[in-house]
């Protein structure tokens, strides 16, 4: 067992970090480009976000690698510098962890691919392991210490990214964690796909996950609570919650997260009681929501 894990055995809360694409913007980047290869080029950027990160009281970082997948890639004809990606990404991230006066986990992002597995689509199963496959090579080739795929919205896609991660590395420590939205007409939080925390939870078991979790969608911090217990309930042994910092609004043309960190953090200690062993936030939070979440934890 790895020392991550002991402490989360242990029973002990840690903290992971914020946001990053929205930090990104703040300092300059144009979600027009692939933001893993902006930070590429301006890695001093990604050395000072993660390091604010860490300052506010972050235990886990995590590195700028949603997007390095090959389908992602390609969009910006990118895919034949998938290695380069991802592994330049995470050295960044490793980097800055290993200067800090107290350990610091770098995690691997692995987000969405994009495309639609069948019948919705037209990828398939072992299309779409191979494809994760292929990224967490790279990332585990580069010394991340574990793979968190997130903000998952089909736990089909989420199960073969799992599958994927390994198919590279049978020893991998994987984390997995989906986007829920806030239940209608008596329905309960659902993804986007219609899957529910619950049965997600006992997909993501049955596919070897140990750390479960919600990120993202528009479940605030004081209702994620029931998350937690419907994770709990579906069997997960640990459990990850990573909240945007308020529903995004369009104003000025801009999508903007108004949710101060006093407001996120205060659903925190709720989070915590309900079974949480991480807790950080999703879109829209800075290291000043995260140094609150911290505080909100007792780090």
């Amino acid at each position: 067992m790895s020392d991550l894990m002991t402490r989360l055995a242990q029973g002990e809360i840690l903290v992971i970090d914020g946001a990053m694409g929205t930090m990104l913007q703040s300092r300059g980047y144009n979600p027009g480009e692939a933001p893993e290869i902006w930070t590429l080029n301006n890695p001093d950027v990604l050395r000072g976000i993660h390091q604010e990160y860490i300052d506010a009281g972050a235990d886990i970082i995590i590195a700028n690698t949603l997007g390095g997948n090959r389908p992602k890639s390609a969009k910006y004809n990118l895919d034949d510098r998938l290695t380069e990606l991802n592994a330049g990404n995470v050295a960044i991230a490793l980097e800055v962890a290993a200067a800090a006066d107290r350990p610091i986990y770098v995690a691997s992002d692995m987000g969405t691919t994009g495309e639609f597995m069948a019948p919705l689509g037209t990828m398939t199963e072992e299309q779409m392991i191979d494809i994760f496959a292929e990224q967490a090579e790279a990332l585990l080739k580069a010394g991340t210490d574990f793979i968190f795929i997130e903000t998952m919205m089909d736990i089909n896609e989420a199960v073969a990214a799992v599958k994927g991660c390994y198919k590279a590395s049978s020893d991998a420590l994987v984390w997995a964690s989906m986007s829920y939205n806030k239940g209608r007409r008596g329905k309960g939080n659902r993804t986007m796909m219609g899957n529910s925390p619950l049965d997600c939870a006992k997909l993501l078991v049955d596919a070897g996950v140990q750390v479960i979790g919600a990120n993202c969608g528009n479940i605030l911090s004081q209702d994620m609570p029931e998350v937690v217990t419907e994770l709990k309930e579906g069997g997960a042994p640990y459990v990850v919650i990573e909240p945007n910092a308020g529903v995004p609004q369009i104003i000025d043309g801009k999508t903007v997260f108004s949710q101060s960190a006093e407001d996120l953090a205060a659903g925190i200690p709720a989070i915590i009681e309900a079974g949480a062993n991480v807790v950080g936030g999703c879109c829209g939070t800075t290291p000043e929501h995260i140094a609150a979440v911290a505080r909100a934890a007792g780090r």
